[in-house]
C-alpha cells in the first residue's frame, strides 16, 4: 500500500521540466484513483530533492526567446497548469503524505517538499529559498504560503530576502519539517513511518489533514460546528467499530480506510 514518487532528473538536481511537470500530474492522477495506495512517499533521485523550476527551459516555458510579455504569459500557463497543479494534488491526495528530503529543496522544491503532510529530511538537506535574491521573484509553489506559517512572518521575511541555507535540523528546530535524520538512514526511517501509517485510518488521517487547515481560518464557534459535522462521518465508518472493537479486547485495530 506504500507508493514512491521520485523526482528522476539527477543530472539537474530533479529541476522541474515541462516533462516532469507533465509526467508528474499524470502520476499522482494515476495514484489518487487507486485504492490499493495507502500512503505516498515523494523524494528525489541523487543528490537534490528538487532544484524548482528548470531555467534552462524557460522556467518551465517553451525555452526559446521571448518578449517580456510573452515571458510572462508562459510563466502564467505554466504555474496554472504544471506547477500549482502539482502541488495542489499532494496536498489533496486521499491518503498521508510523506516527502523524504534527500538533498537540497531549493525555490519551488522547498513548496515542493512542504506541499505534503510530513517532512522526514536527510541531516545533510537545506531548504533555500532562492526566489527573491537569486531571480528577483516571490516564492511560489505554496512556498509563499507554508513559509510564514512555520516559520512566522519575521524569520520567513528574512530567509525569502536572503536566501539563507536553512540546514535539516535547523528547520527541526523552527518547525519548518517534522525530522532530520542521517543521511544513510532517510529510506529505512521514512519507509517505517510509511508502514506505520500504512496500516492506520486512512481517511481519519485525510480529515485531519483537513481540519488543522481550516483550524488558521476558523473562529473557535466556526471550527466546532465543523468539528461537530465532520466527527459523525468518522464514526459511521468501518473504521471507527474496529477501532472499538480493538480497544475492548485490547488488541491493535486492523483498519481498512472505509
Amino acid at each position: 500500500g506504500i507508493a514512491t514518487l521520485t523526482l528522476n532528473a539527477p543530472e539537474r538536481l530533479n529541476a522541474l521540466s515541462p516533462q516532469m511537470l507533465e509526467e508528474g500530474n499524470a502520476a499522482l492522477d494515476a495514484l489518487a484513483g487507486n485504492e490499493d495506495v495507502r500512503v505516498l512517499i515523494i523524494t528525489g533521485a541523487g543528490r537534490a530533492f528538487c532544484a524548482g523550476a528548470d531555467l534552462s527551459a524557460g522556467g518551465g516555458g517553451s525555452g526559446k526567446k521571448q518578449t517580456p510579455q510573452e515571458r510572462g504569459e508562459a510563466t502564467r500557463i505554466a504555474m496554472h497548469t504544471g506547477f500549482n497543479p502539482l502541488v495542489k494534488k499532494i496536498a489533496d491526495m486521499p491518503v498521508p503524505t510523506i516527502s523524504a528530503v534527500n538533498g537540497v529543496a531549493a525555490g519551488g522544491g522547498y513548496g515542493l517538499a512542504l506541499s505534503a503532510d510530513l517532512v522526514i529530511a536527510a541531516e545533510s538537506a537545506k531548504f533555500i529559498l532562492v526566489f527573491t535574491p537569486q531571480l528577483g521573484l516571490i516564492p511560489d509553489m505554496g512556498a509563499s504560503w507554508h513559509a510564514p506559517r512555520r516559520l512566522g512572518r519575521a524569520k520567513a521575511m528574512a530567509g525569502a530576502f536572503f536566501g539563507d541555507r536553512m540546514s535539516a535540523a535547523d528547520a527541526v528546530k523552527e518547525g519548518l519539517i517534522w525530522r532530520a535524520v542521517p543521511d544513510g538512514d532517510l529510506m529505512s526511517e521514512v519507509q517505517a513511518v510509511a508502514e506505520t501509517l500504512a496500516s492506520g485510518p486512512t481517511l481519519a488521517y485525510r480529515e485531519v489533514r483537513r481540519a488543522f487547515d481550516l483550524a488558521a481560518l476558523n473562529s473557535l464557534e466556526d471550527h466546532l460546528d465543523y468539528e461537530a459535522e465532520t466527527q459523525p462521518r468518522l464514526i459511521a465508518t468501518d473504521d471507527y467499530v474496529e477501532g472499538v472493537k480493538a480497544f475492548l479486547q485490547k488488541r491493535k485495530p486492523e483498519f481498512k480506510g472505509k
